[in-house]
């Protein structure tokens, strides 16, 4: 009677081990891949914290990722507001936040109440507009569709709210950028925005070639509303046989306030 009951014991013990070391595996496993159920977790958790950040509002996943050191990141997107998107990131099933730090560039704060993802969509939109007058209006020049990630990409790029100084900091100008507006040209009366432009060049380029792109710009965007306080227009060099030469032939104004940019001979006479 006492030999069965040690062997008992020890198929208890030696089942209760078994399973501590699958459950190890598993959670070794799981710290490093993650897994479907935790991940459906955090999405969850994701949507019910944007959702008490702002109430009212009623938010989706747009995307999901990581799981390795059981930490989930989900994106998420109010449908009341397209600019109301950010990242909420979940750990150990339990802990819910989307500030890892000061100045979190994926959270709501950032995203959001600063105005990153409205200043964004508005550049976007503003270099769509500005990309069509320049196409009509300097249609002797060939400018480079190479800005921003979605298509069609765009020849202009537009940061709303810069200064040399700061760089773009959209949230200093948040009263003039109301979220899920759409732009407009009259913001630039009141939130200093910078124009990038880059050109093809037919052939190596001058700074005077610079210049004179610079001038006739400038004078279009003004005569169609367009008030930027910065320019910064680069020329490539189309004959450069490579990467390199390209490189190194470029000519750049780097950022030029629009008052120091003289006025421009008429776009016939560019070069």
């Amino acid at each position: 009677m006492k030999q069965t009951t040690n062997n008992k014991g020890k198929r208890i013990a030696a089942g209760v081990a078994g399973g501590v070391l699958v459950l190890g595996l598993l959670l070794a496993a799981d710290a490093v891949y993650g897994d479907p159920l935790s991940r459906a977790w955090a999405e969850s958790r994701a949507v019910q914290y944007a959702e008490s950040l702002y109430p009212g509002q009623t938010f989706i996943v747009t995307e999901s990722y990581d799981g390795s050191r059981f930490e989930y990141g989900t994106l998420v997107q109010s449908e009341q507001s397209p600019d109301t998107r950010f990242e909420v990131r979940n750990s150990f099933w339990l802990f819910t936040t989307d500030d890892s730090g000061e100045d979190d560039p994926g959270s709501h704060e950032w995203l959001v109440e600063q105005r990153w993802n409205t200043a964004y969509r508005m550049g976007t939109e503003a270099a769509a507009q500005v990309d069509d007058i320049l196409a009509e209006e300097l249609p002797q020049y060939e400018f480079a569709a190479n800005y921003g990630g979605e298509e069609p990409q765009r020849s202009s790029f537009i940061s709303i709210g810069y200064t040399p100084e700061t760089g773009a900091v959209p949230g200093n100008y948040a009263e003039y950028l109301p979220l899920d507006a759409s732009f407009s040209k009259d913001l630039l009366q009141d939130v200093p925005t910078r124009l990038m432009l880059q050109c093809t060049w037919p052939t190596t380029p001058t700074q005077a070639d610079v210049d004179t792109v610079l001038a006739q710009v400038k004078q279009v965007m003004e005569a169609n509303g367009y008030r930027f306080a910065w320019y910064d227009v680069t020329l490539t060099d189309a004959t450069a046989p490579d990467y390199q030469t390209r490189l190194e032939n470029l000519a750049e104004s780097g950022d030029v306030a629009a008052e120091d940019i003289p006025a421009a001979a008429t776009p016939e006479s560019s070069g």
